[in-house]
């Protein structure tokens, strides 16, 4: 969840000049354990403990017994110090990034400075998931996933904002909204006026929706188009296979390219 509190002056001071409107929410590094900064410190010790713990030992095996034995605490020691040293807990700087979505924008604070700032009506921002599933027997159960946003800004600054942020599932959506609200009515607008707008691989205009190596198909060969396993597929009526399909990740402006072709298909 989004949590409330006052952004740094240096945020505030550029969202001001953004015109970026009411901070809405601020969302913190996702941590392995909800630590209190005042026990931060007892955290890194137990840690670093530990790992050192498992570490020795898996050197005594080494040295007394036999290497392989060693090696499966030598694997977790070296796998204990990368996740620590990629923790909000451990490093207080990673811990201090924050994601601030605003009425009409966005502002990532990477700390030492390190701004990043986009309009919702200027935003063009491809998104990724990916889902880890176990398959057992035909029966797939997800047990991961992972997101990566890229959000680029009109001077052609890019910058990734992953599932490092806790809750992708509350933010991602949040901003794919705010971008759809500010810009499917003056995308829709244009392509009533007959001009052709460009998400990717596909293309729309008031005549249809065209493909890359496939064409254009009229509207009202338009079946449906929507997302399904980490696919964009547009169905041709009468046609049992796709007539074409392209990765979420090469659309921009998912949200919008889905809400102006579901008008045109579908009115």
């Amino acid at each position: 969840m989004s949590v409330p509190g006052s952004p740094s002056p240096e945020v505030a001071r550029l969202a001001s000049r953004r015109g970026f409107g009411r901070l809405e929410h601020t969302f913190l590094p996702r941590k392995e354990v909800n630590v209190q900064e005042k026990y931060r410190g007892l955290f890194i010790a137990a840690s670093l403990t530990a790992t050192v713990c498992l570490a020795t030992g898996g050197v005594l095996l080494w040295v007394l017994v036999a290497w392989w034995l060693a090696a499966y605490p030598l694997i977790f020691s070296a796998l204990a110090i990368g996740g620590l040293l990629n923790s909000p807990n451990f490093r207080k700087k990673l811990g201090a990034q924050r994601l601030h979505l605003f009425e009409r924008g966005l502002l990532l604070d990477r700390g030492a400075g390190r701004l990043f700032a986009v309009r919702w009506d200027q935003a063009v921002h491809y998104q990724e998931t990916v889902q880890q599933v176990i398959n057992y027997k035909g029966t797939k159960t997800p047990f991961n996933s992972a997101h990566n946003s890229t959000l680029v800004a009109p001077n052609g600054t890019r910058v990734e904002i992953s599932s490092f942020f806790a809750d992708y599932g509350t933010w991602l959506p949040l901003i794919a909204e705010a971008i759809a609200r500010a810009q499917a009515q003056q995308v829709w607008e244009a392509v009533r006026e007959g001009q052709k707008v460009g998400y990717g691989p596909f293309s729309l205009d008031a005549t249809g929706i065209s493909a890359e190596r496939n064409g254009i198909l009229p509207w009202s060969a338009v079946e449906t188009i929507d997302v399904r396993e980490g696919f964009v597929v547009v169905r041709q009526h009468g046609q049992p296979r796709a007539w074409a399909l392209a990765e979420v990740k090469t659309v921009p402006n998912l949200l919008v390219f889905l809400t102006v072709a579901s008008n045109l298909y579908g009115g």
